[in-house]
């Protein structure tokens, strides 16, 4: 079809598998019913002609009582214009500003987390090269995690627990 709806139609052609890659799996009936929805307008479009039926207006005169009444209908009918709807905002391009922002920020998002990702397997190694916890004294834990250790400045009351030492201003004495 080489109408001129089906042309405006076609300028606008979406990528379902791309947007199929990228819709959750609890979503695709949903996404289904778009495409048969999208899929019947599309149909619809290429169904109708490109431009107005003509209309044997002659024909009509010789039928009518009035044929000025006639004459009326062809000068409205040949004055009727449908236009195409304009963007009259240009909200095209903003949308088109938008999906470049979030571009930016999803490839940025990417690096971030790549490079958290790396941080993981950069501590993953660190740990996995410790020795085995079964077979760590007190000092090689205190060596290799320093924060736990004991501290001559801050030392700890039985139960040892953070949140129930007297330098801990939340600390509430039992009584």
């Amino acid at each position: 079809m080489a109408s001129g709806a089906a042309k405006r139609v076609s300028k606008s052609v979406v990528d379902w598998t791309k947007f199929a890659a990228v819709c959750p799996k609890h979503q695709t009936d949903m996404l289904r019913a778009v495409k048969a929805k999208h899929d019947a307008f599309i149909n619809k479009v290429y169904t109708l002609p490109e431009s107005l039926p003509k209309i044997d207006f002659a024909a009509y005169k010789s039928r009518l009582p009035d044929p000025a009444m006639a004459d009326r209908f062809e000068k409205a009918y040949a004055a009727l214009s449908i236009p195409y709807p304009v963007d009259k905002n240009n909200m095209l391009k903003q949308v088109e500003e938008e999906h470049q922002e979030n571009e930016k920020k999803v490839k940025q998002y990417v690096t971030d987390i790549q490079a958290a990702a790396k941080e993981s397997k950069t501590f993953l190694a660190k740990i996995e090269s410790l020795p085995k916890f079964e077979e760590m004294t007190i000092e090689m834990y205190n060596y290799y995690f320093p924060e736990t250790g004991y501290n001559p400045d801050r030392p700890t009351f039985w139960p040892h627990i953070e949140d129930q030492q007297p330098y801990n201003p939340d600390f509430k004495y039992y009584k």
